[in-house]
């Protein structure tokens, strides 16, 4: 199976060539989900409302991937649906007991929790992208993103996370 990040990766840049001719690079974003940089800095915000107008077409799973797209300096900031990210969790097998490194093992005790829709926190999907898309510390962001919470709010985010966990250990499976 294809890793969610290079079908986020392509289904993204063959959706924005489709209307627009050019070819993104897409970028790891501390702002966004993904970012690019690759349009006309004088037409960003025509482009992310063409593409908002047109977000409906860009799926992955059969199922949207785009929740919205905007511009900001010239860079186009995608952010991106949960209902892919829980379509592609659901073709996994179950996570297996990781080796020794203390994020694997992070992320394989919040995968045995029991499965639940993914939380739509917007602190909780920046450290899941940020994680998937390696930028630094988002494995970080991603297992401390409950921590701001307090009691049952807590709780409740932590074991909606286990989709997530499992696809980031899925991820990284053949990395070091």
């Amino acid at each position: 199976m294809e890793p969610l990040r290079f079908a986020i990766e392509r289904t993204l840049r063959d959706f924005v060539e489709r209307l627009t001719g050019v070819c993104v690079a897409l970028k790891p974003s501390k702002k966004a989900h993904l970012a690019s940089s690759a349009f006309l800095r004088e037409d960003a915000a025509g482009t992310a409302q063409m593409l908002n107008a047109h977000a409906h077409e860009c799926t992955l799973y059969g199922v949207p991937l785009l929740d919205s797209v905007k511009a900001e300096h010239g860079w186009l900031l995608f952010f991106f649906r949960t209902d892919a990210v829980d379509a592609y969790a659901s073709r996994l097998p179950d996570a297996e007991e990781p080796g020794d490194d203390y994020m694997s093992r992070r992320l394989w005790m919040i995968a045995r929790h029991d499965d639940a829709p993914v939380p739509d926190d917007p602190f909780v999907l920046h450290g899941f992208f940020a994680a998937l898309f390696d930028l630094p510390d988002g494995e970080r962001l991603f297992s401390e993103a409950p921590r701001r919470l307090d009691g049952t709010a807590r709780v409740q985010v932590e074991q909606r996370m286990a989709r997530f966990a499992k696809i980031l250990l899925w991820e990284r499976r053949d990395r070091p």
